[in-house]
């Protein structure tokens, strides 16, 4: 018998809420961060102010229509943040009112400013026009909030606060250098990738070393942690590669894990662990203390069979690679089921194995379709928006592509695991750089895994059967 059959696993004894069904009302943890449910655009007291008045809900044909265009997690945006926008902000915060014109379909930008207005139907009017351009602007996967915005202290609102899991927002990336040395474009310093900077790992159980090493996700201040798989454990590194600490050990108690793949970082430093063999995710903070979990073994809503990628965006909702169901799950920060998308096949829109996520700081949601040898990417909808790759081995032609990581320009990177090799792509999709190929030695890999970005740009690798995290 397995030893997977003596483990069972029990939601009470994981403190987490249940799964409400179609119900997207937020459930609670009982995790003292969990105490507040504010909007995290409310919440900003330096965002200008938007027009309201008794008009502040859109018309009943606008939220018909939106609805039929929504998947559940887009509709659950638009009801969380886009009407509380519009009902919670005074009419009198300020006298010059902004508004976002519904035109516009530029990435944080379009906010135009007008003067005030005292008939109450102008102030109804922009309401409704903000409003709907929320729906829109969802529906298009733009941002809600600009990147120059601070993150609340609000666990649901901000815990990923602006910007992708694993890069900068664009101003904290221009202070790290983003643009690399002596002014060197991205694009630029995308190209000349190649050559290995360091390497960390060797295969043991010691610190600083790996078995089977999958999952990797970088943090804001550019600290690193690694899914040692087969050690089941978390290690976490420095920006440069020195290690800091570890938890985790075999087993399916809290805090504990069996054959771990996907790892995430949210802005507050709450690490997301996809708890593979007990078909969970499990979430601790920043100190690597358990936390809370959610899922078990199954087919339905808010279950998985082996969760390998995990993602969370920039509204802090958890994006689940659920592998051998073949789709892709969606999470409020407690564990509550939002939504879902994918489902076996070789069409459009469909999934076969799916590895690994990423989101981009405009909400695009970029999963490696492994089987399919392809990337597709979708907007909140699920909407497929882009497909890269294609079976092969030539520029731009993927085998089993495994990790995916983007970073706050858009640029993506592919662990081409079936070649071996790293591709790069720019943010309109098309292929930019490859590099690598088979073997043991610097720029050679035996099964990829997860990969990452840093804010200057530094590629981090996951070679799983090398039992090493590679640098470039």
């Amino acid at each position: 018998m397995s030893k997977h059959f003596f483990c069972f696993f029990s939601p009470q004894h994981h403190r987490y809420s249940g799964y409400g069904g179609s119900d997207l009302a937020r459930s609670r943890s009982s995790h003292a961060l969990k105490s507040r449910d504010n909007s995290p655009i409310t919440e900003r007291p330096t965002r200008p102010a938007i027009v309201t008045a008794a008009g502040s809900s859109t018309s009943a044909a606008a939220d018909s229509k939106d609805g039929e265009a929504m998947s559940s997690w887009a509709r659950y945006l638009k009801n969380k943040y886009g009407n509380k926008i519009v009902k919670d902000t005074p009419s009198t915060s300020s006298s010059n009112a902004s508004a976002v014109p519904s035109s516009s379909h530029s990435h944080g930008a379009g906010v135009g400013v007008g003067g005030s207005s005292s008939s109450s139907s102008g102030s109804s009017a922009a309401g409704r026009s903000h409003a709907s351009d929320v729906s829109r602007r969802l529906s298009l996967g733009l941002p809600l909030r600009q990147a120059n915005e601070l993150a609340s202290s609000d666990d649901d609102g901000s815990k990923n606060g602006v910007g992708s899991p694993t890069s900068p927002t664009v101003a904290a990336a221009a202070v790290a250098g983003i643009t690399g040395a002596a002014g060197t474009s991205l694009r630029e310093l995308y190209l000349r990738k190649r050559q290995q900077l360091f390497q960390l790992g060797g295969r043991g159980s010691e610190p600083g070393s790996f078995t089977w090493p999958r999952g990797v996700a970088v943090g804001p201040d550019n600290s690193f942690v690694v899914a040692d798989s087969s050690n089941h454990r978390v290690q976490v590194f420095d920006s440069n590669g020195i290690f800091v600490k570890s938890f985790g050990e075999f087993g399916c108690r809290e805090g504990e894990f069996d054959c771990l793949a996907g790892v995430a970082i949210n802005r507050i430093g709450q690490y997301i662990i996809a708890d593979r063999y007990n078909h969970r995710i499990q979430v601790l903070d920043p100190q690597g203390r358990f936390l809370r979990a959610f899922g078990s073994q199954g087919i339905t809503d808010g279950k998985f069979n082996y969760p390998w990628g995990i993602a969370t965006d920039s509204l802090g909702f958890i994006y689940v690679c659920d592998k051998e169901n073949h789709r892709v799950q969606v999470f409020q920060s407690d564990g509550t089921f939002v939504g879902k998308f994918g489902k076996l096949g070789p069409l459009e829109g469909e999934l076969e194995h799916p590895h690994y996520i990423a989101v981009s700081n405009t909400n695009r949601v970029i999963v490696s379709d492994s089987n399919n040898h392809r990337i597709q990417i979708f907007d909140v909808n699920g909407k497929v928006l882009k497909i890269i790759g294609s079976e092969g081995s030539d520029d731009g032609q993927l085998k089993f592509p495994r990790g995916i990581a983007v970073d706050d320009q858009g640029y993506i990177v592919i662990a081409d695991a079936g070649n071996n090799r790293i591709q790069i792509y720019s943010p309109d999709g098309t292929f930019l750089k490859t590099f690598g190929s088979w073997g043991s030695g610097q720029t050679e890999f035996k099964g990829l895994e997860g990969v990452g970005i840093m804010s200057n740009g530094n590629i981090l690798v996951c070679d799983r059967e090398n039992h090493r995290v590679q640098v470039f």
